[in-house]
């Protein structure tokens, strides 16, 4: 359906916040965005995948991406399109994500393309979101992001294909981390242009940041930190999930050991949560292998250099397979060698607590 004002589907519930149809936003900033980030890996360490589908409602454009790392290479397709010449489809080509049941269950589909990977998932919640409180970032007066999210962890059943080989993802063994964020994310949207740099430069902090999502058997959990080197512990957040409630997380304890050869890059560790009840709980964890996000279009990473949410036409798709298998390196389809000039990626790892068995999707990235 074709609206003149930016009706959608959506429009029939009422719940509107705003003087709008559901197809506008009060927004005029090109950056300005709304989506759902979805993680999922397995126990036996066969697949660590991403997806992703993503709104920039004042470009009219929606875009995603699937990042499947199998046998230490990392699969990449992202795709964009024009948003608006369907606004009630949550997706682009062969990918889309649909909400089943909100806050209880996903289905991240990819169905048969050029790049040879394809997925159809289901993620069912086994506990309550943990929701982030709202942020509003200022520089010298300028407003530059706002952001609102939530995080879920739960079970995965489906396939994936990947690397010619068909994988059976069973809620015993595969569990999913996602989030929904929405806001105005510089980064995201297109390059900044014509402002006038920052007069308040920041020097850069020798720290380290975690960000993390986990999923037990009787549980889950989220923490994020950001530690100096010096010890000074710059933020803590965090919670403990049960199926119909959650607890606060009072402290946060945590050793890591970082690759010898790619010391961005973590590969065991523990972390200690003490809840605001006193419970401590205690988890010892090993890598399982990571993704990094820049396949997917962060930072910078389309082929046109200009990353997520830019005008690629009626319809875009593009892809490629690196050889991820070192912990700091890539290796292009051509035998180029790259190392990227950013500590980010995505680390899923193998959790163990009391004889329990789960899976963490781990972000530990080193600031130098």
């Amino acid at each position: 359906m074709m609206s003149r004002y930016g009706l959608t589907n959506f429009d029939e519930h009422p719940v509107h916040q705003i003087t709008e149809a559901f197809g506008a936003v009060t927004a005029t900033d090109k950056h300005w965005n709304d989506g759902h980030y979805i993680c999922l890996c397995d126990t036996e360490g066969k697949v660590q995948m991403i997806g992703l589908v993503r709104l920039y409602t004042n470009n009219d454009v929606i875009d995603g991406f699937v990042c499947i790392r199998h046998e230490g290479k990392q699969h990449n397709i992202r795709l964009s399109r024009r948003l608006r010449s369907d606004i009630n489809t949550n997706g682009i080509g062969p990918l889309r994500i649909d909400i089943v049941e909100p806050m209880e269950t996903v289905r991240l589909v990819l169905e048969e393309n050029e790049y040879g990977i394809e997925c159809d998932l289901v993620c069912r919640s086994t506990a309550v979101p943990y929701e982030d409180q709202p942020t509003y970032t200022r520089q010298g007066g300028r407003f530059v992001a706002s952001r609102a999210v939530y995080e879920v962890v739960g079970t995965v059943e489906g396939t994936v294909t990947v690397g010619g080989q068909t994988y059976t993802a069973t809620p015993d063994k595969w569990f999913f981390f996602r989030n929904h964020s929405w806001g105005s994310m510089p980064g995201r949207g297109g390059p900044r242009e014509h402002g006038a740099p920052s007069q308040h430069r920041q020097e850069r902090t020798q720290a380290l940041r975690q960000w993390v999502l986990f999923r037990m058997p009787d549980h889950g959990g989220f923490y994020q930190t950001m530690d100096r080197n010096d010890g000074e512990r710059l933020q803590q957040e965090g919670a403990i999930l049960f199926e119909d409630s959650q607890v606060g997380v009072t402290e946060i304890e945590h050793d890591l050991e970082f690759y010898a050869d790619g010391p961005k890059r973590v590969k065991s560790g523990s972390f200690a949560l003490t809840d605001e009840n006193g419970t401590k709980r205690e988890y010892e964890f090993e890598d399982l292998g990571w993704v990094y996000c820049q396949g997917g279009g962060y930072f910078g990473g389309f082929n046109d250099g200009l990353g997520q949410g830019v005008w690629r036409g009626e319809y875009h798709v593009e892809g490629e397979v690196w050889d991820a298998s070192h912990p700091q390196k890539i290796v292009e389809e051509d035998g180029t060698e790259r190392e990227f000039d950013h500590a980010w990626a995505e680390s899923f790892t193998l959790l163990r607590s009391g004889g329990d068995v789960g899976l963490a999707h781990l972000e530990a990235v080193v600031f130098e």
